[in-house]
């Protein structure tokens, strides 16, 4: 299946923003740039779009925004299929909280308790486990059929 290899890259960047995290700075801001740089800003839904957009998979917040850096937490809702968490894997999303959502993150890691890469208001870019929130988790899909050049893909 080929979204699969492209979602497991996906995670791989995410893995490589956190051994990376110096490069990345929070900020809730609009339009944002997905350019791979020393000093990345971004806030939680942009980080796991980036780490998408590097993997050269589709935009998770739709067609219509196609990284224009104007999605939002909702906007990876209203265009993910949500799934399962015993059906989620590494490079589907996880959105914390009620209604229009508090936070996104990627997952990175597989498993009873999945492991996410995020981005959050505490700065750099970490890892957490799906149960370590406290909030309600839902977990999106997202199709990587529609994909653009990748970037160089993250040394191990």
């Amino acid at each position: 299946m080929p979204g699969k290899d492209l979602r497991e890259l996906i995670a791989q960047w995410g893995l490589w923003a956190i051994k990376n995290h110096k490069k990345f700075h929070y900020a809730q801001i609009r339009p944002v740039s997905y350019a791979l740089t020393d000093n990345m800003v971004m806030d939680c839904s942009t980080f796991v779009s980036w780490c998408y957009k590097a993997a050269g998979a589709g935009d998770p917040h739709g067609p219509a925004f196609h990284y224009n850096g104007r999605g939002y937490t909702g906007t990876l809702i209203a265009n993910g299929k949500r799934i399962s968490k015993v059906m989620a894997r590494p490079g589907d999303i996880v959105i914390y909280g009620a209604g229009t959502g508090d936070h996104a993150a990627l997952i990175v890691g597989a498993g009873f308790d999945p492991l996410t890469a995020s981005m959050g208001q505490e700065g750099d870019p970490s890892f957490c486990r799906v149960s370590q929130d406290g909030r309600p988790a839902r977990f999106y899909r997202y199709d990587t059929t529609q994909k653009w050049p990748s970037t160089q893909p993250p040394k191990p």
